[in-house]
C-alpha cells in the first residue's frame, strides 16, 4: 500500500499553513481524458510551484531512475492500478475526485466496448454536471450504431409502427424490441415523425455530432462502426461493397496533403449526399481510417 507522501520531502515552495485543493490549479471535472488532465495539471501547478516538474513527479512516484515516465504516460503509456493510486496521492485528490480520476483511467484503458461503455456510464454518474460531458439524449443516440442506421433507413423505406420489415432487412440483425426503442428515441429527439401517409420519416437530411462531439462518446460510436466493417468483410455481400486497404510510407508533408485531401473528399461526399434528389433505395456505411503503424 502506498503511504501518504510527506510534505517535507517535496522540494518546492509552499505558502505557510496553506492547504491546497486540486481545483486551485485545475478542475478535474473539466476533463474526460486523464492524460490531458495530467499534462495540464502539471503546467498549471508549476506556475505557482516551479519545482513541480515532470522529473519531480517521477521522483514522487518513486521512479527516480525513470525520469521519462510522466511524459510516457501523457503520450499513451498504460498506467497500472498501483501507479494510479500514486498519482492520486501526488495530485492530492479528494475522495470524489480520486474516484473520477480512476474512472477516467478505466475509460482510456478499456480493453473492449463493454468495459468502455460501463466506464462512460459511471463517469456520467460521478460528474457534478453531466451536461458538460454530453447531452443525455445524444449519449442515447450515439450509444448504439443502429440508431443512426434507422434514421437513414426511414428515408429509404416506408416504415409504419410495425418494425418487422426493418428487422428482417437491417444488417447486422437487431432485436425487434431494440428497433422499437430506437424509433421512440428518434421521435423524442425530434429526428423522426409520421407523414400524412402514416410512415415514419426523418425530419433532417443528416446528423452531425455538432455540440455533442465528445471525444469519448464519438470514439465509442466509431468503434461500433469499425465492428460493422469487420462483419461486412466477413459476410458474403448481398449489396454493393467496396473494401480497400493501402499501406505506405510517406513524409510528414505528404501526410498533411493526404489528410487535407481526405477532408476535401468527406466534404464532397456530404455534398453528393445532400444534393441527391432521387428516392433513396439503400443505406450505406463509410468508414475512413488513416493511422500510423509507428509509435
Amino acid at each position: 500500500m502506498f503511504s501518504k507522501i510527506s510534505k517535507k520531502n517535496i522540494q518546492y515552495p509552499r505558502k505557510k499553513n496553506y492547504i491546497k485543493t486540486v481545483n486551485r490549479f485545475l478542475d478535474i471535472y473539466q476533463f474526460t481524458h486523464f492524460r490531458k488532465f495530467l499534462e495540464e495539471y502539471q503546467v498549471a501547478r508549476a506556475k505557482e510551484e516551479p519545482g513541480f516538474t515532470r522529473t519531480e513527479i517521477c521522483n514522487l512516484l518513486g521512479l527516480e531512475k525513470s525520469r521519462s515516465y510522466f511524459a510516457d504516460v501523457v503520450r499513451g503509456k498504460k498506467v497500472s492500478p498501483r501507479m494510479v493510486q500514486k498519482f492520486i496521492e501526488i495530485l492530492e485528490l479528494d475522495k470524489k475526485e480520486a474516484k473520477y480520476f480512476e474512472t477516467l483511467v478505466e475509460l482510456d484503458q478499456a480493453k473492449n466496448e463493454s468495459i468502455r461503455n460501463a466506464a462512460m456510464q459511471e463517469l456520467l454518474k460521478q460528474h457534478p454536471n453531466p451536461q458538460h460531458i454530453l447531452n443525455e439524449d445524444a449519449y442515447d443516440y450515439y450509444s448504439h450504431w443502429y440508431n443512426s442506421a434507422l434514421f437513414a433507413i426511414l428515408d429509404a423505406m416506408d416504415v409504419d409502427d410495425d418494425m418487422t420489415p426493418v428487422q428482417k432487412r437491417i444488417f447486422p440483425k437487431v432485436p425487434l424490441g431494440k428497433l422499437k426503442d430506437s424509433l421512440a428515441l428518434l421521435e423524442r429527439l425530434g429526428l423522426a415523425r409520421k407523414n400524412e401517409n402514416g410512415f415514419w420519416k426523418p425530419t433532417k437530411e443528416s446528423i452531425s455530432s455538432g455540440p455533442y462531439n465528445n471525444a469519448e462518446l464519438i470514439k465509442q460510436y466509431q468503434l461500433q462502426c469499425f465492428e460493422l466493417s469487420k462483419q461486412a468483410l466477413m459476410t458474403p455481400p448481398k449489396q454493393p461493397t467496396v473494401m480497400s486497404t493501402l499501406t505506405f510510407s510517406i513524409s510528414s508533408e505528404a501526410y498533411k496533403k493526404l489528410e487535407a485531401e481526405l477532408q476535401e473528399f468527406k466534404a464532397k461526399a456530404r455534398r453528393i449526399i445532400g444534393e441527391d434528389k432521387e428516392q433513396a433505395d439503400g443505406v450505406y456505411q463509410m468508414n475512413i481510417h488513416l493511422f500510423s503503424n509507428l509509435e
